[in-house]
């Protein structure tokens, strides 16, 4: 190929990108800034099934806190260790489970617990297990968890005990260099680009596509045989809209010690789509999540905020 030829090229390229990105189809309204408690700093935010409640956590997942929508209100759920890390809400918003760590010789020890936001009562269903993993709450409201390498269950009615009728849903995981998948019961082991390590694993929506960065090498959208649909390039901490159409994460800079630049973008599931939904010389959005409605999407700041950006889909 000759130069003028490859410079004709490079040209078109960029001009489809142009055209790509100017085709978006999400226009960001505002940003509002819900949670600056200084010196406190907060991190993981997501948004209740009703959206109607921001759940988040102090730096270290220490302890639960809400913030109510219509109330404008931020409060304490908890101040346990470990509390905030991968929480889930009950179907109804009523609830959260959770895992909160203490520690005996060096050794860690987990227990399962459910806490209720209106009166901040709090069960636990689970106590003091070595290698508790977080949970995940399948549609009848049953709580599935693991343990070592074993798929478990429990509920609020019931004791914790070896999951004995077999799967309707798809259970998967990162395990370092392996990903792991539960298919009707049955423990499947991919390794999609070799034994390397798989962060930010999820399932999408609906339980046929897998999304999950490689440490070093990228982010990608695979079926549930590894086989790679879509190559997301950089794209860290990737989260699925609920409806599963888009995916939205952050471009971020570090010096090898901490961060130093970080931005949000959203991408089509296809691939075929991005935008940059912010660009602040002042401020590290990282970490974000969607609402239910698709109107939101919440984050983090490196400065310990919690804030959501105001969107439209058209």
């Amino acid at each position: 190929m000759n130069k003028n030829r490859k410079a004709m090229m490079v040209f078109l390229m960029l001009g489809l990108m142009q055209v790509t990105i100017l085709g978006q189809k999400i226009n960001v309204l505002q940003t509002v800034i819900i949670v600056d408690i200084k010196p406190q700093k907060f991190t993981a935010p997501q948004f209740s099934p009703d959206g109607k409640r921001i759940l988040f956590s102090e730096f270290g997942y220490r302890g639960l806190w809400i913030y109510d929508l219509a109330k404008k209100q931020t409060f304490c759920l908890n101040d346990l260790p470990g509390a905030g890390y991968a929480p889930v809400f009950s179907s109804n918003g009523e609830l959260i489970y959770f895992e909160t760590d203490t520690y005996v010789n060096s050794k860690r020890y987990s227990s399962l617990a459910t806490q209720s936001i209106a009166d901040k009562q709090i069960q636990y269903l689970i106590k003091e297990e070595r290698y508790l993993f977080p949970v995940r709450l399948l549609a009848d409201e049953t709580v599935v968890y693991r343990q070592n390498n074993e798929i478990k269950y429990v509920s609020r009615l019931q004791k914790a005990a070896p999951l004995s009728k077999p799967l309707t849903e798809v259970i998967g995981y990162s395990e370092g260099t392996t990903i792991i998948l539960f298919i009707n019961g049955i423990r499947k082991e991919l390794t999609p680009f070799g034994h390397r390590h798989y962060i930010w694993f999820s399932l999408s929506p609906d339980q046929n596509r897998m999304l999950f960065t490689v440490a070093g090498g990228g982010t990608f959208i695979c079926d549930l045989e590894a086989k790679v649909l879509v190559q997301l390039g950089k794209a860290h901490a990737p989260r699925w809209s609920p409806d599963g159409q888009w995916i939205v994460y952050m471009v971020d800079e570090d010096d090898g010690h901490t961060y130093t630049a970080s931005d949000l973008w959203v991408v089509s599931s296809d691939g075929l789509q991005k935008l940059q939904l912010t660009s602040t010389i002042n401020e590290i959005e990282m970490f974000p999540a969607w609402s239910p409605a698709l109107d939101k999407i919440v984050f983090e700041t490196m400065s310990g905020k919690i804030a959501y950006l105001n969107i439209e889909i058209k």
